[in-house]
């Protein structure tokens, strides 16, 4: 019994801190002080994580978290979120929300109110359910798109991981094209060309790509783009070109176009022909070269002021990361052009959730990794090239790292 007592104390007063915190950083909001929204939500998982107990944090964890995903994508499927906002955003009966699809209300009705439960859709009286702040974005195919991508891409290699790390000794995947994604969904190839076989997941990752970027800071609000591309650039040609490398269908590029217009340089957008002939479809700006090229070949724009890579490094383990790195050092002008690879820098120590997650995400999905801080300068430095910076802004983001010969 003592015991007992002595650990509701704690439990108690490790409550009524994390309670001080959530107060605390809600004045900081109230102030609206940089950065104190972020440390508000922070604060309010810690005073979840000290209220629960253990079986409760357990029961989220095994009950909650999986059938969430599963139940968004199904509504996906269902149209819910699309129907929930029709006419006005007026409640609708489950037999107007199966109307759609022509699905049994009962199964329609058991995924609305998951969703419900879950914050996903909103009840707004017996039998009735209308939208809310999270069901108008999943309403939009941008976000909608995110489910789908991330269900459809790793739902299987999540659910074999474990069998297929078993099954090899507990190694670190490695090998792109033989991994828990070639395991799990018994394809012989990389992960990319079983997307690229499926036009609704392909248009969804970009979609989902695009979208998760726009939430976070831009990486020319975290690098100095005048002191670092602009003071010193030659006008002249390739010289004063900022290279898109695997730049998917140009969104990025096209924001740095709109948002730094003191850049007048060359802005050359290139990726593999079947996302070229996307962007393409989607009428990017005129500015906007199109280049269709493979990023393990030679690079064509030679001694251009910058090479910028985003999400492109995460999606490849190291050996492969020196021939793209490799291909890029060989077209650089040494003490001129800079490589800027925009991408998540994992704290050596209490690293971010977001991080983390992303971490095990790339190994279901390429064998490969999110890096620290000094893997990225262990692995820059073993091609012969320097981290000249690294900017940041906010936990849990991505950062630009500033690469030079």
């Amino acid at each position: 019994m003592p015991d007992q007592i002595s650990e509701h104390s704690a439990e108690k007063a490790d409550i009524k801190q994390a309670l001080a915190r959530v107060a605390a950083q809600g004045r900081k909001f109230e102030d609206d002080e940089p950065g104190s929204r972020e440390a508000l939500i922070e604060a309010a998982r810690d005073l979840v994580a000290a209220a629960e107990s253990p079986v409760e944090s357990l029961l989220w964890s095994i009950w909650t978290l999986p059938t969430r995903t599963v139940a968004a994508r199904i509504a996906i499927d269902l149209q819910l979120f699309q129907t929930a906002v029709q006419d006005g955003s007026r409640p609708k009966s489950i037999d107007e929300f199966a109307a759609p699809t022509k699905a049994a209300p009962a199964v329609v009705e058991r995924i609305a109110r998951v969703c419900v439960s879950m914050g996903m859709l909103a009840e707004q009286g017996p039998g009735l359910y209308g939208p809310n702040r999270l069901t108008r974005a999943l309403a939009r195919s941008e976000y909608a798109g995110s489910i789908v991508f991330c269900f459809d891409c790793t739902q299987l290699s999540f659910a074999r991981l474990p069998e297929y790390l078993r099954s090899i000794q507990f190694q670190n995947p490695q090998d792109p094209t033989n991994g828990p994604f070639q395991f799990a969904n018994q394809w012989d190839g990389h992960a990319f060309d079983w997307l690229a076989a499926r036009p609704d997941v392909f248009q969804a990752f970009h979609g989902f790509v695009y979208t998760l970027r726009a939430h976070r800071p831009s990486w020319f609000e975290m690098y100095p783009v005048q002191e670092r591309l602009l003071e010193g650039i030659n006008a002249e040609g390739s010289a004063s070109a900022l290279v898109d490398v695997g730049g998917g269908t140009g969104q990025t590029l096209d924001d740095f176009r709109v948002n730094v217009p003191e850049y007048t340089g060359e802005l050359v957008l290139q990726d593999l022909p079947k996302v070229i002939e996307v962007a393409q479809a989607q009428g990017l700006d005129p500015r906007i070269s199109l280049q269709a090229h493979d990023f393990f070949t030679p690079q064509p724009v030679k001694g251009a002021r910058a090479y910028f890579m985003r999400s492109v490094l995460h999606d490849w383990p190291d050996d492969v990361c020196r021939k793209i790195l490799g291909q890029l050092k060989d077209a650089m002008t040494p003490g001129y052009s800079k490589i800027l690879i925009s991408d998540c820098v994992v704290a050596n120590e209490k690293a971010a959730w977001q991080h983390m997650s992303l971490d095990l995400f790339m190994m279901a999905l390429a064998s490969a990794q999110e890096r620290t801080e000094r893997q990225w300068y262990a692995l820059i430095e073993s091609c012969g090239l320097k981290i000249s910076g690294i900017y940041s802004k906010g936990a849990g983001n991505e950062s630009v790292i500033e690469v030079v010969i």
